[in-house]
C-alpha cells in the first residue's frame, strides 16, 4: 500500500514539473525568448568559402559550379547586395573569362540552373563575358583600388575586343609598380602586348608569368 502511494506520488510531481516546463517554454516563446525558437542556417556562407577554397587550388570550373548550384538566380544578383554575393560572383565571373565566356560544366550543374553558363552559342558566350566584366567591374568600385580586383578586371576586359584597349592600360598601370595579381593576368597582358606589336614586352611578361605560374598552360598566349 504504501509503495503505491510513493509511485502515485512520484507520478504526480512528475506530471507537475513537466506541465511547469511546457508553461515556461511556451511563455518564453511567446515573450520573444531563445526556447523553442527556430533558427534558420545559411549553408551559402560554408559554400562559398569551400569555393573559395577549390578556386584557389586551381579548380575554377568546380568552384564556378558549385556557385551556381548555390545561386541559381546569381546573375540577377549585385555584389553590393552582401559580401557574400560579392566573394560567390567574384568566382564565377574570373571562371567565366578564363573560359572565354563558357563554362563546362553542364554534368555538374542541374539544367534548371544553367542558363547561358555553359555557353552553347557565340551569342551565350559574349553575353556571359559582359556579364563577367560588369560585375568584376562592380567588384573593383566596392574594393578601391585594389590589385586583385583590378587585375580580375583587366583578365575579364582582355577577352572582349571593346574592352581591350582599357585592359591593356590597367595592366600596364598595374605591372609598373609590380602589383599583377595572377598569372593569368601576365598572361593577359602578354598578349595584349603581342597585339599591339610589343615583342619585347610581351616576353616579359610572359617571363613574370611562368615565375608565378604552378602550370605553363597558363601562360600560352594565343596567336
Amino acid at each position: 500500500m504504501a509503495t503505491q502511494k510513493r509511485t502515485a506520488l512520484t507520478l504526480l510531481l512528475s506530471a507537475s514539473m513537466l506541465a511547469s516546463v511546457v508553461g515556461f517554454a511556451g511563455d518564453a516563446g511567446a515573450c520573444g525568448g531563445a526556447y523553442m525558437e527556430y533558427i534558420e542556417i545559411d549553408h551559402r556562407i560554408q559554400g562559398v568559402a569551400q569555393a573559395e577554397k577549390l578556386f584557389n587550388k586551381g579548380q575554377v570550373n568546380a568552384a564556378a559550379a558549385s556557385v551556381v548550384r548555390m545561386m541559381p538566380h546569381v546573375a540577377t544578383l549585385k555584389p553590393k547586395s552582401s559580401k557574400l554575393v560579392e566573394r560567390g560572383q567574384r568566382i564565377l565571373a574570373v571562371a567565366i573569362a578564363r573560359g572565354d565566356g563558357a563554362l563546362p560544366v553542364d554534368k555538374e550543374v542541374p539544367s534548371y540552373a544553367q542558363g547561358t553558363w555553359i555557353g552553347k552559342t557565340e551569342k551565350d558566350r559574349a553575353q556571359n563575358l559582359d556579364w563577367a566584366v560588369s560585375t568584376l567591374r562592380s567588384v573593383n568600385d566596392l574594393k578601391k583600388d585594389d590589385p586583385s580586383a583590378q587585375t580580375d578586371l583587366a583578365e575579364a576586359m582582355s577577352k572582349v575586343q571593346k574592352h581591350q584597349g582599357e585592359a591593356l592600360q590597367l595592366l600596364e598601370k598595374l605591372a609598373k609598380k609590380d602589383l599583377i595579381a595572377t598569372p593569368e593576368g601576365y598572361a593577359a597582358l602578354a598578349k595584349l602586348r603581342s597585339k599591339a606589336g610589343d615583342a619585347k614586352g610581351q616576353k616579359v611578361a610572359m617571363q613574370r608569368c611562368e615565375a608565378m605560374a604552378k602550370s605553363a598552360s597558363v601562360c600560352r598566349v594565343a596567336s
